[in-house]
């Protein structure tokens, strides 16, 4: 009769663990998670990509799908083939519509630069390394420290990235150094012996010059990067001093591209326009999605209205409280079976 008991309760705890894996609910011991979306057996696989207290995705997600899209970058951009004729011809124009503007600053700049040695080196330095320091730094630093905010700075970076690369294709444009009839002094070959870079291709480190679109000038990457940089430190940096930082960096950005002779005037005008479009574009999608994730996220309770809890953290709540429900399922059904076995014994 004993062992008649043991065998229908085992019987009665499989049937009510299945049930509860399949609809959501807590087996002996164990709480509820509504619609069996939490679990690991019942949920998204998605959702385990994701941090359960920012909603964002896991930071080596992130760091793998960024890297690939810099290596595609790369990728693309130096296998853009362009006519040096047709990059040549958009130089010119370039050239001669700053002249109409009063706005060709870039060849008063470069001859003054050359004249300082120390400040060109210096500058050199600053094209070849900033440009793929600063962004992914401030990336991970806007993961970590301004979750709220990370989606559209990351979406932002990544449309101006995409628009940029049609732009290289589009529009082949030859940068002053390498304009022909012109004065320009090529900074970055002239103090090549100062660093890792290579003189036949700007900040190409040596022997990977192949990879480096030459035309590659319009509009301006390095001064999308950096406005874009340069807004999240001067928007939610702490210290004040860094928030200077953010301000300098993309002045700082313009005058060395065009001291340089890496870019005209209006490549960096045009890198700051993709980067608004950007922002736009970032911003509307964001907005669409926190649309969509409020719809289904439950309302504040007056409690949660009065301590000023967010819709955001309300969410967040819930896709916690929804994993502890799956945990407490598997401990109560794995506490009833062992008890089981002890009456057994």
């Amino acid at each position: 009769m004993v062992d008649q008991t043991n065998r229908d309760s085992r019987n009665d705890l499989g049937g009510e663990a299945l049930r509860s894996t399949q609809t959501g609910q807590a087996g002996p011991g164990g709480s509820s998670a509504p619609g069996g979306q939490g679990g690991p057996s019942g949920g998204r696989w998605w959702r385990r990509l994701r941090n359960p207290a920012t909603g964002l995705p896991k930071l080596w997600v992130e760091a793998v799908l960024l890297v690939s899209l810099y290596y595609v970058y790369t990728a693309t951009r130096g296998a853009a083939d362009a006519s040096a004729a047709d990059a040549n011809r958009l130089g010119w124009d370039i050239l001669h519509l700053q002249e109409r503007l009063h706005i060709n600053i870039e060849l008063s700049l470069n001859s003054w630069l050359q004249s300082v040695p120390a400040l060109a080196v210096i500058c050199c330095y600053y094209y070849a390394t900033l440009h793929f320091v600063v962004t992914p730094s401030l990336l991970v630093w806007m993961y970590r420290r301004n979750p709220g905010r990370y989606v559209r700075a990351r979406w932002t970076l990544v449309f101006t990235t995409l628009i940029a690369l049609c732009g290289f294709f589009l529009f082949p444009t030859t940068p002053p150094r390498l304009l022909p009839g012109t004065s320009y002094v090529d900074t970055m070959s002239h103090f090549e012996g100062w660093g890792w870079w290579s003189g036949s291709a700007s900040a190409a480190p040596d022997g990977l010059e192949g990879l480096a679109n030459q035309y590659a000038a319009m509009p301006s990457l390095h001064c999308a990067w950096a406005l874009w940089s340069g807004f999240l430190l001067a928007r939610f940096a702490r210290r004040p001093v860094v928030r200077v930082l953010g301000c300098l960096y993309p002045a700082a950005t313009v005058f060395i591209v065009m001291a340089t002779s890496n870019h005209y005037i209006l490549d960096a005008v045009a890198g700051w326009a993709v980067l608004g479009v950007s922002t736009l574009l970032a911003f509307a999608i964001t907005v669409r999605h926190r649309s969509r994730r409020a719809a289904d996220v439950p309302p504040a309770t007056p409690a949660d209205a009065e301590a000023g809890v967010t819709t955001a953290e309300v969410a967040a709540r819930e896709e916690a409280a929804a994993g502890t429900a799956a945990a407490g399922t598997a401990v109560g059904t794995t506490a009833a079976v062992s008890r089981t076995r002890v009456s057994e014994a």
